[in-house]
């Protein structure tokens, strides 16, 4: 709870790969707020207010992924709301150019993203198979599997492309960037 708070604040696509991995590790643990409550929450040593609220936090997932059937698989819908808007900020970046660099960056990265959505055909955007790729990605890292040289660099530029993203999304937030 405390590291997604801050991830929200700081970058969207983080704070999505973020609640992808609390997804996982929920799923892991079956669920099972004793469980979670033992393993995660008392992992984080705080104060008995933070860790109630805490636990709430992981409480309120669990019950959000039970409800919409996402106990094995797939992402809570305020996930996908959350790409979904992450996307649409980038298709109005695209289209008014408020961020000269930006079209640029995004065209440096088409092609990759091109390969990833002939992967990945449920990706219902640019921005979803970009998260879902870098997702991937990490899964593969935490595996300790191979991964090619080509693969880490396309991973990169991708991050690069997010990373600019979230930092424009970020700021139209704050209202420091109009549209």
């Amino acid at each position: 709870m405390l590291v997604a708070l801050q991830k929200r604040k700081e970058n969207i696509t983080e704070y999505i790969l973020y609640l992808y991995q609390v997804e996982d590790l929920i799923r892991a643990f079956k669920l099972d707020m004793d469980l979670i409550n033992s393993k995660l929450v008392a992992g984080y040593q705080a104060d008995e207010k933070t860790t109630r609220e805490i636990s709430a936090w992981y409480e309120n997932l669990v019950a959000m992924m039970e409800k919409e059937g996402k106990q094995q698989t797939g992402h809570l819908q305020f996930l996908g709301n959350l790409v979904n808007d992450l996307h649409e900020f980038h298709l109005r970046l695209m289209e008014q150019e408020a961020d000269p660099v930006y079209p640029s960056t995004y065209k440096s990265v088409a092609g990759i993203i091109t390969e990833l959505r002939q992967k990945n055909p449920a990706a219902t955007s640019d921005v979803q198979a970009a998260i879902d790729g870098i997702y991937g990605y990490l899964l593969l890292k935490i595996q300790r599997k191979e991964i090619s040289d080509e693969t880490s660099d396309a991973v990169k530029r991708l991050s690069s492309w997010l990373s600019q993203l979230s930092k424009l999304y970020r700021d139209y937030e704050s209202g420091d960037l109009q549209l």
